[in-house]
Formats: structure tokens, sequence, C-alpha cells
């Protein structure tokens, strides 16, 4: 059973939440706060599904504080329309974001998507091994990175999924389509800067860690390209 912990201080629809995912074969675990969240440990749960309204430290937060050492997938919730939050909250780390009211059948869907995408790597994608570039070294069995000063950089699930991808792409760009369509499971809409948020966190975490890392390109009317020369 895939476990979930939700993250949500509304008992209402925690309770409504457990009781749905329960029926459709997940384990979960609800907490009202964050600082209970954090009580457990993130490798514990296969996903989380937090809200970003919460007593104490907000959501957003939480994710922060996930994305540390996690690639555990985060699905947001919140009731504040308009994109502020969302974007903010996938720049933070989070996966995919749903705005309340919401119907528990789409989030059940995005859950599973994000579980099979998580644990079902691509075809192309290199799976094993490890891949070395300008000091940098991939660890793909362990899906870790350290800088060239040996600095681990935590990935989420979707940024470990990216680089993979832009690797295996080589020498060819990766489209905001295709990555659009692996990655997040979506076609891509002329508004949607879910992929564009992405490629900007990876760079940021990148640069954060390396102040020369400048080797993920934007190719004009192509998309995304990885630039580095692989070493092994």
């Amino acid at each position: 059973m895939p476990r979930v912990h939700i993250v949500e201080d509304d008992s209402e629809i925690s309770d409504l939440l457990s009781t749905y995912l329960s029926g459709s074969g997940f384990d979960c675990t609800v907490a009202a706060s964050a600082e209970t969240a954090r009580q457990i440990p993130p490798e514990t749960f296969d996903i989380y599904v937090v809200d970003v309204m919460l007593p104490g430290d907000d959501g957003l937060s939480l994710c922060r504080w996930l994305r540390q050492d996690s690639q555990v997938p985060i699905i947001i919730l919140s009731a504040v329309k308009g994109d502020t939050e969302r974007i903010t909250g996938l720049e933070l780390g989070a996966d995919d974001y749903l705005e309340k009211p919401f119907n528990p059948r789409e989030l059940l869907a995005r859950m599973n998507a994000l579980l099979r995408r998580s644990t079902t790597p691509a075809k192309a994608r290199p799976t094993s091994g490890t891949v070395a570039f300008l000091g940098w070294r991939l660890d793909l069995n362990r899906q870790k990175l350290h800088s060239p000063a040996g600095m681990l950089v935590p990935l989420s699930s979707t940024e470990y999924r990216l680089i993979t991808a832009l690797i295996a792409s080589l020498p060819e760009p990766l489209s905001r389509e295709v990555i659009g369509r692996d990655i997040f499971g979506v076609t891509l809409g002329p508004e949607d800067r879910r992929v564009d948020i992405l490629v900007s966190r990876l760079r940021k975490k990148l640069f954060a860690a390396d102040g020369d890392a400048d080797f993920i390109k934007t190719v004009r009317n192509r998309g995304y390209q990885f630039c580095a020369p692989i070493n092994g």
C-alpha cells in the first residue's frame, strides 16, 4: 500500500481525504500542522498532500523543509486563487498543485500519476551507475547529485527526472512539450509555466552549489539542452 501523509488542519477535509484514499488503497497518516508532520521522517511516506494554510508554519515552509534532503512527491492544496502561491509552491519543490475546492478523484489521479512517474524510469533514461560531468557526479543507483566540492545537492523527484531526461536527450535539446508529457504527464497549455519553473528551480540549486554550473541552456524554439561533456 502506498503511504500518504496528509497535512491538513481542517478536520472535515482530512477525514474525507483519509477515508477516500484509504478506500482507494492508500495507507493514510494525518497531521494537523507542519510541526506535527516534521516529527515523522519523510522516508516513511511515498507521497505528501499538504495544505498551504496551516497553523504555525505554513505548508510552503513544510515543502521547503522536505526538499532539504527528500525527493518524496508533494502535492500542495490551497483555497487561495491565482498564480502566486502555485508558482511559489512549485519553485520550492512541490510536484503538483490543486486549488480548493477539488474533486477527490482528481487528487487521486494526480497522486497515482506522480507515484508512477517517480518509480518507473523512462526507457531512454539512464538508470544505473554514475554519470560524471565537469567534476559533478550523479549517482543513478541512489539518485544523488554531488557538486565538484562534494556537496550533496538535494533533488526532488521531478528535478531528478529532469536532469536525467536532459542527459538522455544528448546531444539534442529536450522540448517543453516532451518535458510536460514525460515528467508532469500533461499537455502544456500556452500559459502553463510549470516546466519553466522546474528548469529554473534546478538551475538555482546547481548555481547555489557551484557558481560555474551553467550547463542547462535554453535553445530558442526548441527547449532546453544539457551542455556539459559526459565522462561516464
